[in-house]
């Protein structure tokens, strides 16, 4: 079409530019049509061609944006490419990676006011719910233990399957105890986590499997000499899941889970006590949103539980909340702070199982515990291969009406670390661990501990 209306255009311009001076003075009119017709035409035109100048534009536009998509896709996987180096192709579709670490901890416990627990993870790592409380005399003062428990690895696969990316993540570590110290050493391996995530649209993945759980913010957790750093305050748990994950513009995302659920009472007067009730009907709900605002990341969750009993004689059911705020940002290069403040009804998820959900009352009737807590960490890059962490953590309790008065209502600790690191996946660590456990009936007991660490990156 756009070659008829030029055409048309240039044979009406040789007709005026040919015609007859006379005809023209006689009939002016028909010139002025002619000229009419001609500025219509070029209109035509005008529009013709400016449509197809947008239409390449537009097209432009979207060329680039999908050539930036598929730049942004490029820098993802070479990212992930570049956090484990010890790839494996097998086969056409699939990567296998590994990795782990090496470490190597000892530990001198001055416990004030009791006798250490025997034969116990409290040995390796701080748990603040086992701290002796009220003895003035206690057997033993001081002790040392040493392990190397916490050394881990893992394998992970990734395979491209024409329905998008599956994922693959095993992890053991050697916490499981069962070693004799007095010939081999022995300990048992667990599993840290085992799941599969399938990456199904470039934005979009969805997780099953154990893994840590979508309330806590692992990314806020400091790297301290002790396993955990701020356990009396720190959101910490690992468990069986089904996970949605939405990515959203600017870096953050959007998450929904839902997860294995459990139960543990105080005895309120009833006579009905556990650790471990497994009577819920409905998993634990998890929402989470992950944001960023310039050198500050963060993770913003809620929890809805139930909180479920049955044991034949009383069975009982109520529904607890929890919310979480836990992230960390960069003051400048050398200096990194990292915090969490959690409340609501918590229990198990926080301060490794401190406090109880609630108790059952001597009526019968079914009571929720409150927990508040955080912690507060600050790195700090003293020199180039010095660094020291500095954390503070502490969790309370309303607990449950009836329960003993010996009951924990609130754990704190205090750590100082220093690490030394040679070469970037090499480190030695030294630091001092000063921890209090008090009861509601205000007992307290007091541990004060000297930790060092090696560890090796592989």
């Amino acid at each position: 079409m756009r070659k008829k209306i030029v055409a048309s255009f240039c044979a009406g311009l040789m007709a005026v530019s040919l015609a007859p001076q006379g005809a023209l003075a006689h009939d002016i009119h028909e010139v002025n049509d002619k000229i009419k017709a001609l500025e219509a035409q070029l209109e035509q035109l005008k529009a013709l061609v400016g449509k197809e100048i947008n239409q390449r534009t537009a097209d432009s536009a979207a060329l680039e944006s999908k050539v930036s998509e598929v730049g942004e896709v490029a820098k993802a996987a070479e990212a992930k490419a570049k956090e484990s180096k010890n790839n494996l192709k097998l086969g056409k579709d699939t990567t296998l990676s590994y990795g782990g670490y090496i470490r190597v901890n000892g530990t001198f416990d001055d416990y004030q006011d009791g006798t250490p627990p025997t034969a116990s993870v409290a040995s390796r790592i701080l748990v603040p719910s086992v701290i002796p409380v009220g003895n003035t005399t206690p057997t033993v003062s001081t002790e040392f233990n040493s392990d190397v428990a916490t050394s881990r690895f893992f394998f992970k696969t990734a395979t491209n399957t024409s329905a998008g990316v599956v994922r693959s993540h095993v992890e053991l570590d050697f916490l499981a105890g069962g070693g004799d110290e007095r010939i081999s050493n022995s300990n048992n391996s667990r599993i840290r986590h085992a799941f599969l995530a399938w990456d199904y649209a470039p934005d979009q993945s969805l997780l099953v499997g154990q893994t840590w759980s979508t309330f806590f913010n692992v990314g806020a957790l400091p790297d301290e000499v002790d396993f955990i750093g701020p356990t009396s305050g720190s959101l910490f748990n690992r468990q069986q899941q089904i996970r949605w994950t939405k990515k959203l513009k600017g870096g953050g995302s959007f998450m929904l889970a839902a997860e294995n659920p459990s139960t543990s009472l105080d005895d309120g007067g009833s006579g009905i006590a556990g650790n471990n009730f497994d009577d819920n009907s409905i998993p634990d709900l998890v929402a989470r949103y992950n944001g960023k605002a310039g050198s500050h990341a963060y993770a913003i969750s809620v929890i809805g539980r139930e909180i479920a009993v049955d044991d034949g004689i009383v069975s009982e059911d109520s529904f607890g909340v929890g919310v979480n705020w836990a992230g960390k940002f960069n003051i400048n290069k050398a200096n990194e702070i990292k915090y969490s403040l959690s409340t609501g009804t918590l229990g198990r998820y926080i301060a490794l199982n401190a406090f109880r959900d609630g108790a059952i009352d001597e009526t019968g009737d079914l009571d929720l515990a409150n927990v508040t807590g955080g912690y507060v960490s600050w790195k700090a890059q003293v020199a180039p291969k010095w660094s020291s962490v500095l954390t503070y953590a502490l969790s309370t309790a309303d607990l449950a009406d009836g329960v003993s008065s010996a009951t924990t209502e609130e754990v704190s600790n205090f750590n100082a670390s220093l690490f030394y690191s040679p070469t970037p996946k090499f480190r030695f660590g030294a630091g001092v661990i000063s921890a209090e456990r008090e009861l509601e009936n205000g007992v307290s007991g007091d541990l004060t501990r000297i930790q060092f660490m090696s560890r090796y990156v592989f």
